[in-house]
């Protein structure tokens, strides 16, 4: 009776596994159902991509002097202008066409984006980029092309006091208030950088006249032209930060969005400005040429041949094979709900992992089946021809999962697929057959 009852509990603890994996788990959520289970990360493959094609800015932009002949922010009545290239000729060189390209690989990696493919033509310079299309796509592709230059300058006649170079990193903060949570970035400067900002904090204050009238000298903090905030220092800055307060809210929502607002300036700005400035020549989507026709033979075909494997595994071991069966579909059930789970890469060679995953699988329920079909009917021999077959499977398996260690340090995307996939694998079939498949085996065959 007790064996029955682990038998019952394990196929039933199987078939919910199986219902969570290959269908859902669905809560209500207002008017719509939502699957608490993550969705297939497919690779660019399979689900398409963004191509975008990034262009050394060919653009000039328009540089307005005063009488005397100094830059300012603004074309005055008195001055003069005078028309630039975006991009100094003596710029333009191979080395700052491949620092470009390092630094949009490092943006990308930053943002969690770990499949992309970027081509560089170091003649001129043109970038072409392939990334995934999904809910980060956009802020990616602007990052690609975004200079994130930052300056602190002179509010009043644009001239530059400090910038990116000056910069030692850009941190998020956050604090409790009672008018909600306020969320800032704080921008240290370097070293070499403190005393210069000690200045420019006792320089640009307000100050009052005999008369009691105001005068205020503001400095403007920026990133590529757009103002961060423009203000006056009320002390002395000694430790050469500078605290900017991006708003203070009590609303989840917005607070998320300051967040995210924080999180892409400090990483823009952290990661350093583009040697060059670029321009988008183009930005769409590539379908992938797999379609759902096409990968439904190939599908259906497996499908055969499991089946066919079933039928084998019946007529040849008969009430261990049903149970080597409901063992497999419980170990496919896990390794697919791992798959989506831990956001495992799916590509072309991801699905061959999963396939060699199947077939190691099922090669291993056989050899546990034969070697048990062939040993005496007594439980304690039948528990140590278990343990030793599961020995020799381990011998075999463990160079697989060797392999999937050590491609999951690729960085070409399919073979990390292949590797993340292949050792996710093979670790769960050890641990599964190790037990679920051993009480399944044990407890049917008991005398």
């Amino acid at each position: 009776m007790e064996r029955r009852l682990k038998i019952i509990l394990i196929t039933l603890l199987i078939v919910l596994l199986a219902i969570i994996s290959f269908v859902g788990l669905f809560v209500q959520n207002t008017k719509f159902m939502d699957n608490l289970i993550p969705e297939y990360q497919l690779g660019m493959d399979l689900e398409g991509y963004r191509a975008i094609t990034l262009l050394v800015s060919d653009e000039e932009e328009t540089i307005y002097y005063d009488k005397d002949g100094n830059v300012v922010s603004s074309a005055k009545d008195d001055g003069t202008s005078k028309k630039v290239p975006v991009n100094n000729e003596e710029d333009l060189t191979r080395e700052n066409y491949i620092k470009a390209r390092d630094l949009m690989k490092q943006r990308l990696s930053h943002l969690g984006i770990s499949e992309y493919l970027i081509r560089l033509d170091e003649e001129n310079g043109s970038v072409t980029v392939q990334i995934p299309e999904n809910s980060m796509t956009d802020v990616a592709s602007q990052f690609l092309y975004t200079r994130g230059e930052f300056e602190l300058t002179d509010a009043d006649t644009g001239e530059v006091l400090l910038n990116s170079s000056n910069l030692k990193k850009v941190t998020i903060g956050y604090s409790t208030l009672s008018t909600g949570t306020a969320v800032y970035l704080s921008f240290e400067f370097n070293k070499d950088s403190v005393e210069k900002l000690r200045e420019i904090s006792t320089t640009y204050v307000t100050t009052k006249d005999e008369d009691g009238e105001k005068t205020e000298k503001k400095v403007t903090l920026s990133i590529d032209g757009s103002t961060l905030l423009t203000t006056t220092f009320d002390e002395e800055i000694t430790n050469g930060v500078i605290p900017i307060n991006l708003g203070t809210s009590t609303d989840s929502s917005t607070i998320s969005s300051y967040m995210g607002q924080a999180r892409n300036i400090a990483l823009l700005v952290n990661d350093g400005p583009l040697p060059l400035e670029y321009t988008v020549d183009q930005n769409r989507f590539v379908k992938s040429d797999i379609t759902l026709e096409s990968a439904m033979v190939p599908a259906i075909i497996l499908a055969v041949i499991l089946v066919i494997g079933f039928i084998v595994l019946i007529i040849k071991y008969r009430k261990l094979g049903l149970f080597a069966i409901i063992s497999y579909i419980g170990y496919m059930a896990i390794l697919l709900l791992a798959v989506r789970i831990f956001n495992l890469v799916v590509t072309l060679e991801g699905i061959c992992g999963i396939v060699i995953a199947m077939v190691l699988n099922y090669i291993l329920l056989v050899y546990l089946l034969h070697t048990l079909k062939h040993t005496e009917k007594d439980l304690a021999q039948y528990k140590i021809a278990y343990n030793k077959a599961m020995i020799s499977m381990a011998l075999v398996l463990i160079p697989t999962l060797i392999i999937g260690i050590v491609l999951c340090f690729a960085a070409w995307n399919p073979a990390y697929s292949f590797g993340t996939i292949i050792f996710w694998a093979v670790f769960i079939m050890a641990i599964y057959n190790i037990s679920i498949t051993r009480v399944l085996f044990l407890n049917s065959i008991k005398k």
